[in-house]
């Protein structure tokens, strides 16, 4: 073997290694971003989770006065944030007006039922006396 066989055989050896390291830090960029991926979507689905929790609660008990005292901890920092805080911000003004339209039904039924029931015991009151009158008679 001569020099320059021992020089190629180098030359295959360290761009070898370098290709291997070239990949080991790929594999380890690949798996820290898949990571990041990950937790930011854990995130994100851990946050809509917790939205809907209190949708749900605000549907079923009211608005809740420590909620709206509360500011939010974590600032929006993207276009995506900002647009999942107008989407909730508009879902939430939804939910207030069909719970206005809830109880406004609420409201109108009871005053329905208050009236037949007037007129139920207005109509045995008038046949209470009809009845009388015809006794007397």
């Amino acid at each position: 073997m001569g020099v320059f066989d021992k020089l190629e055989k180098w030359k295959e050896q360290l761009t070898d290694k370098i290709a291997e390291k070239a990949a080991e830090q790929a594999a380890k960029q690949s798996k820290a971003a898949a990571k990041l991926a990950a937790k930011k979507g854990a995130e994100a689905a851990v946050a809509a989770a917790k939205d809907a929790g209190r949708k749900l609660e605000e549907a079923l008990f009211g608005e809740d006065e420590e909620s709206e005292a509360a500011p939010e901890s974590s600032a929006p920092s993207s276009e995506d944030a900002r647009a999942a805080k107008k989407r909730r911000a508009q879902e939430a003004a939804e939910a207030e007006k069909q719970a206005k339209a809830r109880a406004s039904a609420a409201k109108a039924a009871e005053k329905e039922r208050a009236a037949r029931a007037a007129r139920a015991e207005q109509e045995v009151d008038d046949e209470l006396a009809a009845l009388k009158k015809k006794l007397k008679k």
